[in-house]
């Protein structure tokens, strides 16, 4: 027998009780929106360039510039997002996402000139991807989580990593069998079927809308002033930054610059992976099999750090696994193919791959879940820029050379400096006396 009680639902078996907190439900709708974001063109676009350059004379510059162009565009839009997010919640913004991704995968089966790629693809990730996973993602499970926050975002961004290392090998497969227009149409089809249908049924913008509190936490109590008993939720002591509040913070420029840095060896260690590898003598078949081997490690990685999160600060999370991810990067370079393979494995994808969780965790811990998309969605474009110029300074270095050595090695280098960076970012102070002036 199930019945609902004040927004939780309970469910009685025999003579047990279990609660259950709907929170899980929506992780579980952000899992499916992660996986569909990643594994349909967000993080497998990298098996396409092959492809694509054989079939169009496309090079590898030209093709890495959709990525800079989608780039552009979510610099430009996510600032709206999360502001939108956090004024409606995440249904409707998730829903038209959906349909913008699912749409403009279709559309990519029909482009014939490098700039219709560019504007496809552009649309398709900053009105589509950002929206139906990416910022929505990481904004929502903030939210509905607090102090199990870590191991919420470790299963909800596991999406990620299962999309991909799913889809890698499929894609690969059609492609080969079907061509890569159809691929990319069977893509988009498959967006739309599975993401509208669980956003409009199941998604809800936070815990308090439903009656419920952040981790489905009841009510504790504490002594006031008085030694009287005072009914609180936990979510009250977590202090609430505004947008404005947020930018002014020393801390939080430390963290732009420190994470912009951090994000350099992303590039070698997901979007051009492929290309490297193939580079180096792989077969594509064999290339897409690492490719999604990294992918396991990248999600086994993001729950070792959930958990860690929930016991050591989020800052030194950050900082050590973008020091494992960054040497891993540097070894992929320093030691010779195929020997490579496996510490670029071990320390890129098994202790570092945790990004995508360990830095929505530290804004949301560092300036709570009222403002986090309006927060997230304003320095996404400031962090967007390492992630602009990298990808192209990597393709234009690439085409001229035919090596991906020295650019990998000094985008570990500066991921390291990131990394130390990172140390410093201690936990703000929020003004609440200020914060009162300025309402």
């Amino acid at each position: 027998m199930l019945v609902r009680i004040q927004g939780k639902e309970t469910v009685f078996f025999n003579k047990f009780t279990f609660h259950f907190y709907y929170g899980w439900i929506i992780a579980v709708v952000v899992f499916l929106a992660e996986f569909t974001t990643s594994g349909m063109g967000g993080s497998t676009i990298s098996l396409f360039f092959e492809p694509m350059r054989q079939s169009m004379g496309w090079s590898l510059t030209a093709l890495v510039g959709a990525v800079s162009a989608q780039n552009i565009a979510g610099m430009i839009t996510t600032p709206f997002i999360g502001i939108l997010l956090d004024r409606y919640g995440a249904r409707p913004i998730m829903f038209f996402g959906a349909i913008f991704a699912g749409v403009g995968l279709i559309l990519l089966a029909t482009v014939n000139h490098i700039w219709q790629f560019w504007v496809i693809y552009a649309v398709v990730a900053a009105l589509g991807m950002n929206e139906l996973g990416r910022l929505s993602s990481s904004v929502v499970i903030s939210k509905w989580f607090i102090k199990r926050r870590g191991r919420a975002m470790a299963f909800a961004m596991a999406g990620n990593g299962a999309g991909a290392m799913v889809m890698s090998p499929i894609i690969a497969f059609c492609i080969l069998d079907i061509g890569w227009r159809l691929t990319w149409a069977l893509l988009g089809v498959i967006t739309l079927v599975l993401m509208i249908p669980p956003v409009l049924i199941f998604m809800k913008r936070q815990p308090e809308d439903v009656g419920l509190n952040p981790d489905g936490e009841s009510l504790v109590n504490i002594n006031d002033s008085d030694t009287s008993k005072v009914n609180i939720r936990a979510s009250d002591i977590e202090v609430q930054w505004s947008v404005k509040e947020a930018l002014k913070s020393k801390v939080m420029w430390i963290l732009i610059f420190s994470i912009s840095l951090m994000n350099l060896p992303v590039v070698p260690l997901v979007l051009l992976q492929v290309p490297f590898f193939i580079n180096e003598g792989m077969s594509e078949q064999m290339a897409s099999m690492i490719f999604s081997l990294s992918w396991i490690a990248f999600t086994i990685s993001r729950f070792i750090w959930g958990f860690v999160t929930e016991r050591i600060p989020v800052r030194i999370c950050l900082s050590g696994m973008a020091f494992f991810r960054s040497l891993g990067v540097m070894l992929l370079v320093v030691v010779p193919y195929p020997y490579n393979i496996f510490p670029f494995l071990l320390l890129s994808g098994l202790l570092g791959g945790a990004m995508t969780i360990l830095m929505p965790i530290l804004f949301a811990t560092y300036f709570g879940r009222s403002s986090a998309g309006g927060i997230q969605g304003s320095i996404r474009p400031l962090l967007g820029i390492s992630q602009l110029l990298a990808p192209i300074i990597v393709s234009w270095y690439f085409d001229k050379t035919g090596s991906f050595n020295i650019t990998f090695f000094a985008f570990g280098v500066l991921g390291l400096v990131g990394a130390a960076i990172a140390l410093l970012a201690k936990p703000p102070i929020h003004n609440m006396k200020s914060s009162h002036r300025d309402k």
